[in-house]
């Protein structure tokens, strides 16, 4: 399907399946897992492509996606629905090609969930401080023991990429599930409601080695700015859609027999929200994962950023009404804060800026190991 068939189709979807659902699932702080089969049969997870082996590569479709997803009301669906591509980017460099074939068919179809495991409760996502280890046993076999935090789908993956320390530096492996060796339970989240966050616990589990050191630091950092676009993009729908339920809200709101819009301090606040979404959605929608982790961890920064002031003025604008649940300034109030943590957190971002500084041109090197966050 060409690209207005295929965001015809996801709006579709949202409009008949997710956007009347989405109040109870943030209440019952789950989407059900079978709405993967439903996307991917309705060829959302492949970006309208056929299901085959190989990951599309269609970048404008994965930012129809998000939009679309996001514009649903709900940025824990959006994250449910549209993160595998940042695991499979990763799956895709493994050397068992059969295996990484056989994966990208199984979730792009929504047979089954993959998850990127490598938030640590003590650690973060900081690669040099993770406690998870790795020992190879015979030829293809990893033995992994530790602990992953507030992994997305965690409970529910069928697949996860974990990342663990072995004796010769950072990997990255590829753990199928089930296998006793992995215990897992859910985490409730100021935001992301309906997102299921997982603890697992991996004790003497399998894994196989999908890019040892040096090449899994290069690979996480490429996945880690893909994942950082996809919430810039995400965040920036989120604060046009608030925007425009606040203009609405301030419309019909009366004070004092006029419209709350009347008021000379508002019209200058939504000014203010429109000039400050205009700017950041320009910035998110020139930017690029070729255009390198630099200009992404800014678009990301601006994004959550602007973000949070919407949301911020949208519940102040409501008055008691944008405290309550469930609406839009409510719900957007409570995921803000998640977007500037996640893919690394603004003083993260920060860092892989100011590093720029030293280089020329600020261009990255690709020695250059995947940043602590």
């Amino acid at each position: 399907m060409d690209d207005v068939a295929f965001r015809s189709t996801v709006r579709a979807f949202v409009a008949n399946r997710i956007s009347p659902r989405i109040e109870a699932w943030e209440r019952a702080g789950s989407y059900p897992a079978e709405l993967h089969a439903e996307a991917g049969a309705a060829r959302l997870l492949s970006l309208g492509e056929t299901v085959d082996s190989l990951l599309p590569d269609r970048s404008e479709r994965s930012r129809m996606l998000i939009e679309e997803l996001t514009r649903g009301g709900s940025q824990g669906l959006t994250m449910g629905l549209a993160s595998h591509f940042v695991s499979l980017a990763i799956v895709s460099a493994c050397a068992e090609t059969e295996l990484a074939a056989r994966i990208t068919v199984d979730v792009l179809s929504g047979k089954r969930l993959i998850a990127l495991a490598l938030t640590e409760p003590g650690a973060g996502s900081d690669l040099s401080a993770l406690e998870t280890r790795a020992v190879l046993t015979n030829d293809k076999d990893w033995r992994i023991d530790g602990e992953k935090r507030f992994i997305c789908n965690g409970a529910r993956a069928d697949y996860l990429v974990v990342g663990a320390r072995t004796p010769e530096g950072f990997g990255l492996f590829l753990v199928e599930r089930p296998q006793g060796e992995i215990t897992s339970g859910k985490l409730d989240s100021i935001g992301w409601r309906c997102l299921p966050l997982g603890a697992l616990r991996l004790a003497n589990a399998h894994g196989r080695l999908i890019a040892g050191p040096g090449k899994a630091g290069r690979l996480l950092r490429d996945a880690l700015t893909r994942e950082r676009l996809n919430l810039a993009i995400m965040a920036v729908t989120s604060a046009k859609s608030v925007l425009e339920e606040l203009i609405s809200h301030c419309r019909t709101r009366i004070i004092r027999r006029s419209p709350l819009i009347a008021m000379s301090h508002v019209r200058q606040t939504l000014a203010e929200l429109s000039s400050a979404i205009s700017v950041a959605r320009d910035f998110v929608d020139r930017t690029n994962v070729a255009d390198g982790e630099v200009r992404v961890a800014m678009a990301k920064n601006v994004a959550a950023s602007t973000l949070a002031q919407t949301a911020r003025a949208a519940v102040q604008l409501h008055g008691a009404a944008g405290c309550i649940a469930p609406t839009l300034a409510e719900r957007m109030f409570r995921d803000a804060p998640l977007v500037a943590i996640g893919g690394g957190t603004t003083e993260v971002m920060n860092e892989i800026i100011a590093r720029s500084f030293e280089k020329e041109g600020h261009r990255e090197s690709d020695s250059e190991p995947c940043p602590a966050e």
